[in-house]
């Protein structure tokens, strides 16, 4: 057998991190609204990702095909996780409701692609 100066290091540990999985899922008891109203709660909406991007604490955010979406959020604990949740206008205005679920990865693993130009 021959050995390799790989052989001789230690592997590091891995480092598990924990972010926030929020299902967002269409309310199916949404109020009837006019579109305009909805177009201006999804503007809000919208806007609402910018800062909590802007601030860190959204990674990730997309929708899912044929309604509702996803955010993975970069926050410390569960109640953080539900009250920047909660303050999002679509979910208030009851356009959406939300499932928050512990999510862990390695850390290093999760990143956002991008595209070269």
């Amino acid at each position: 057998m021959i050995a390799s100066a790989q052989d001789d290091e230690p592997t590091p540990p891995m480092e598990i991190v924990k972010y926030y999985f929020v299902e967002l899922i269409t309310n199916p008891d949404r109020p009837d609204l006019p579109k305009v109203e909805i177009d201006s709660i999804q503007a809000a909406h919208m806007a609402n990702m910018g800062v909590m991007a802007k601030r860190g604490e959204l990674m990730l955010a997309d929708p899912f095909e044929g309604g509702g979406g996803i955010f993975i959020l970069n926050v410390k604990s569960m109640e953080e996780a539900k009250a920047l949740t909660d303050k999002d206008p679509a979910i208030s205005a009851g356009r959406l409701t939300a499932k928050i679920r512990p999510w862990y990865t390695t850390k290093g693993s999760f990143s956002i692609e991008k595209e070269d130009n």
